[in-house]
Parts: structure tokens; sequence; C-alpha cells
């Protein structure tokens, strides 16, 4: 059986992710400071740089972005098989690959316009197959995997078993009178970080149980929308970079925008 695109739209609202308390107390008593930063959400995103602009002439600013539905095709979405006979997703219907993929591009969606407010240049959503205006800057891509992981792996062994995936390909494209212009392209893809406590010995008067527990928790939270998520803000961080070597914003040295 052909499998078929799907278009995603992204008007639904991500919940917030629950915080774990005192994750940073424990893991400097375990690991210090390079562990420090793998946090319960810890996950390095690969970026590759396929194209870039590299004409003679600069390309004038936008007044305006773009970001269209990213595209999925059913196939290279994988759902929980581990979740999927849970009576409570049987009876909502929800582990199945259109809804998994709906749930996943809304969170990506919600947290990539909300890192791209902080641009400086208006960004607005739009429905894909939607032709842009002159001056304006689309961002336009497709998720090329979409994996829930299992659940029960990260829970009952952790270490990074189980782990989500999430692998996109973003187009930025400048929309001028006479050409619609390659000013980017880049793929991005999940490599889930360790898990805090998952491989190690108990500090000096800890209750191992607890380490145990600390690590499940951690891994627990290597979802599939919190990969969504992380994603996201590595392309927000990724698409200003292209910006500004346009000239069209300016960044200090933290990579942030100065306004």
């Amino acid at each position: 059986m052909t499998s078929m695109p799907v278009h995603v739209n992204f008007g639904a609202v991500r919940k917030p992710l629950t915080k774990l308390v005192s994750v940073a107390a424990v893991a400097a008593s375990l690991f210090g400071a390079t562990s420090r930063a793998q946090g319960p959400l810890s996950v390095k995103i690969n970026l590759t740089t396929l194209q870039t602009y590299s004409g003679s002439n600069a390309l004038p600013k936008p007044a305006k972005v773009l970001v269209y539905d990213f595209t999925v095709d059913s196939s290279a979405v994988q759902v929980d098989q581990s979740q999927k006979v849970r009576p409570r997703h049987m009876i909502a219907g929800d582990e199945n690959p259109q809804a998994v993929a709906k749930k996943a591009s809304a969170t990506f969606a919600d947290e990539l316009m909300s890192r791209l407010a902080k641009i400086g240049i208006p960004a607005e959503r739009s429905a894909a197959g939607t032709t842009a205006p002159d001056n304006t800057l689309s961002v336009q891509g497709s998720f090329l995997a979409l994996s829930e992981g299992d659940k029960a792996e990260r829970v009952g062994v952790g270490m990074g078993t189980g782990a989500a995936e999430v692998q996109a390909k973003v187009d930025l494209r400048l929309k001028t009178a006479s050409d619609a212009i390659l000013v980017s392209q880049f793929q991005t893809d999940t490599q889930p970080g360790e898990s805090l406590g998952a491989a190690a010995p108990a500090a000096a008067g800890m209750d191992p149980a607890a380490v145990a527990v600390k690590a499940k928790v951690s891994d627990r939270k290597k979802t599939l929308q919190a990969y969504a998520a992380k994603t996201a803000d590595a392309m927000a961080e990724q698409i200003a970079k292209d910006m500004a070597k346009q000239g069209w914003i300016k960044l200090n040295d933290k990579g942030e925008v100065v306004q």
C-alpha cells in the first residue's frame, strides 16, 4: 500500500513539559559540570548545511518570514508499539501515524514560532502550498523521520534506550519579484544525550534506589514532543545565523539578536 504525504497544520498548542525537582543538585553531586549540562531533556541536534547562497550581490532584507506547515509521509512515522495497545490509547485513537505526526508537528511549530518571534522580523504561519508574496522569506521543510521510540524501554531500562527521534530537512527561500532564491538548505537529526545516573554508582551516603529512580525520570522525558521542541530551537538558531550572514540582523557573541 502506497503511503500518502500528510500535511500537518500547526494550530495546536504545545503543553509545557513538567520540570523535575532538584535535578541540578543531584546531578552536581554525581557527575560534575559536564554531566550537569545533560538535563532531563538532554539531546544533541546534529545540523548539516546542504546548500547556502553564494551570489555576489547582497540579498534584500525580507519584510516578513513565512513558516509553512512541514510535510511528513506516514511511512516515516514510527508509533510506540508498547503504548499503542494500552486501553486509553486504543479508546482515544491517538497512537497512529497521523495523530502522532500532528501532535509532534504542533509542538515543533509552537516552539519555532516562539523563537522566531525574538529575531526582529515579523513571522507568520502559512499553509503548505500557499504562494509566498514578494519580499518574504519562506521556511519550508519536511520531517524525514518522526519516531516515538519505546516508553517501556525508556522507563524500564534507561541509559538512552527507547529514545525518540526527529529528522527534518529545511529550505529558506527569499521571494523576489523575479525569482525565489535559495538562501540556505540544511538538515537536522537528533542524538539522545546520556541518562543522568543511568550507569553511575551512587554518591557517598545516597540511596542507590534513588539514583535509579532519577535515571528513569530522565529517560522518561526523552520523548518525541521534547525532541521536536529541541529541533525547533536548533532550527531557529540556524535561521538567525543565516539572516545575520546576509546582514538582515545582528547577533552578539552569544548568538543573541541585537535589536
